[in-house]
């Protein structure tokens, strides 16, 4: 159990760690992120997510639904109760709330659901992560693009109604939901996925999970710490309400106890780089959300080893 959990998580915490000791040392600029942001966000991880997809056979596809509903209904709980928390308890902007509630409804499944879940699980977790970044690139990502695009184009002369439809065009033409939901159409479809298109793809995809990582660890030393109400309630919502409601939806909707460990591992996986990320394309910087990124990844160095103790031997 020990060697499992070496595995699963210190490979994890010493790329972040090397992220971390570059940007506080200034070997990598740290404060000016944007280029590393846009080839995770526009290239690498669009890519990694369609490659995944299409190369899923339609069958498996159908198989992981549940999983990905488990893992969307929790996420939604999370994320709408840190939106009404941001809002009316501690009165964010809506461009700061919709990254804090990103931030904390989206695990970091990106970066470290594939190393985890393949050395928990094994090779068929990796379905499962895949499953798992769809889920929230393709319904949750859009949610807050649709908040940051309205503001962004707030100060026009346009109509509620038509920016919310012009916000939400451009969310779904976000490579994000572009690149699993290609992925999707094609396994759905039927139509291998060339060889060497893949070969040509995974050049860039397999460098997703290091370089989001290592980003992840240039973000966390930008800043001090800070320490309040909101990103305490942050933390809890992330590293222990998230996975219990992976449990009981999984319970619910009748999920095999290989499926609901996977639910909870993933659930259980620290906040995101995502709300930070994409809040910085639109110039949305927020203290609460960089100080929850690294107090939840930071508290995961023991959560995560309890969950894969507690869910040992659901197979």
């Amino acid at each position: 159990m020990v060697t499992t959990i070496a595995n699963a998580l210190l490979p994890v915490f010493f790329v972040m760690a090397l992220g971390y000791f570059a940007g506080r040392k200034r070997i990598v600029d740290n404060l000016n992120v944007q280029s590393l942001n846009s080839v995770v966000m526009k290239f690498a991880l669009p890519i990694s997510l369609f490659v995944a997809m299409a190369q899923t056979p339609a069958k498996r596809l159908s198989a992981g639904m549940s999983l990905g509903l488990v893992l969307t209904l929790a996420m939604y709980v999370v994320y709408a109760a840190t939106y009404l928390l941001n809002r009316r308890v501690f009165g964010k902007s809506p461009s700061e709330t919709a990254v804090q509630a990103l931030n904390v409804g989206f695990p970091n499944n990106a970066s470290i659901g594939l190393p985890l879940l393949g050395a928990v699980v094994g090779p068929e977790g990796f379905l499962s992560v895949s499953v798992a970044i769809a889920a929230g690139s393709v319904f949750l990502v859009p949610l807050t693009l649709i908040v940051l695009q309205g503001q962004a184009a707030g100060a026009g002369n346009v109509s509620h109604l038509r920016r919310i439809v012009r916000s939400f065009l451009h969310a779904v033409a976000n490579p994000l939901v572009i690149g699993p939901l290609a992925g999707v159409a094609l396994a759905l479809a039927g139509l291998p996925l060339p060889k060497l298109a893949a070969e040509s793809f995974d050049l860039l995809g397999q460098a997703t999970a290091g370089i989001a990582l290592f980003v992840t660890g240039l973000i966390l030393s930008s800043e001090p710490l800070n320490l309040n109400a909101n990103i305490v309630l942050g933390v809890l919502l992330k590293n222990i309400v998230n996975p219990l409601l992976a449990l009981g939806f999984a319970v619910v909707l009748g999920l095999k106890p290989l499926e609901t460990r996977e639910a909870i591992l993933l659930s259980a996986i620290p906040s995101g780089f995502f709300g930070v990320l994409v809040g910085l394309n639109y110039g949305v910087k927020s203290q609460d959300a960089n100080s929850t990124l690294a107090i939840t990844t930071i508290a995961s160095s023991v959560s995560l080893a309890l969950v894969i103790i507690l869910t040992n031997g659901m197979e």
